[in-house]
């Protein structure tokens, strides 16, 4: 039996240590993790079941050090708040949005059509909505500046891919400084939605298509970018990956990932690339 590499993110030294004892492993202490090398056969969907923390494997026989791109969603990944959604507290259609939003993050609907639908819903917002949403509701997500800072350190190319809106994603690609991005342009006529998309929505098959692009632009092999993201619509983009990352992920994404992160924050991810 070959050994196993669990990492046990955080700095809960009582869990790693029981973590350990009941995997048989060696624990090693990190800077800001820890390490269960063990030789036996364990679940891990049974240790983060019992563990109220994050618990990955390192694939000893992926190249952390290989990746050169990461590519990541924008709304409840990079932010904490799905956009579309709080535009639409903003005017007062929050419950005919945010219903559909979840059932599209879920993927038991379309996401194409279901954007199409919510923004049909939004027609007449007046645009001082989004403003309003980005100055006061739009947060990032913990460790979301300090992993994209790490990857801009490595010489590891970054990209925004969004399924909501053009006037978010353009600024906070500019706010944490990532390189490149796309998203939904939508329609706007005297300040106001018209309830039209611009051109093809932003689905799943858009996002792969992406990653695909980007791989042709920076001259990369798939295998070489990390995906993250957290709705059915990440689906495609992370398949394709050579990593992919479900961040507070739906149950779909959760069961076709290779990282779970659903205590800690994204920068959790920086302990794959810690060589020590």
């Amino acid at each position: 039996m070959t050994t196993q590499t669990l990492i046990v993110h955080g700095h809960d030294l009582k869990t790693a240590e029981k973590i350990a004892i009941n995997i048989m492993g060696e624990l090693e202490t990190r800077k800001n993790h820890f390490r269960v090398h063990t030789r036996i056969n364990f679940e891990i969907e049974n240790l983060r079941s019992n563990n109220i923390v994050d618990i990955n494997i390192i694939n000893h026989s992926f190249n952390y050090d290989d990746i050169k791109l990461m590519v990541s969603d924008m709304d409840s990944t990079l932010i904490s708040i799905e956009t579309i959604d709080e535009v639409a507290k903003e005017v007062g259609l929050s419950n005919e949005v945010s219903l559909i939003t979840e059932e599209a993050m879920q993927g038991h609907l379309d996401f194409s059509e279901s954007f199409k639908k919510r923004l049909s819903i939004l027609k007449g917002a007046r645009t001082e909505s989004f403003n309003e949403v980005y100055e006061n509701k739009l947060k990032l997500n913990p460790g979301a500046r300090e992993l994209i800072n790490f990857f801009k350190s490595n010489s590891i190319k970054t990209a925004l891919v969004s399924g909501g809106i053009n006037y978010f994603a353009v600024r906070v690609k500019k706010q944490l400084g990532i390189d490149t991005y796309r998203a939904n342009e939508v329609e706007i006529n005297n300040g106001a939605l018209t309830g039209e998309v611009v051109g093809h929505v932003v689905d799943a098959q858009a996002k792969a298509k992406y990653i695909d692009d980007l791989c042709e632009h920076y001259d990369l092999d798939p295998n070489q970018v990390i995906a993250i993201g957290d709705g059915a619509n990440d689906l495609e983009m992370m398949k394709l990956a050579g990593l992919s990352v479900a961040y507070r992920g739906k149950p779909i994404l959760k069961k076709n990932c290779n990282i779970q992160i659903n205590y800690g924050g994204l920068d959790s991810l920086i302990d794959f690339f810690d060589k020590f």
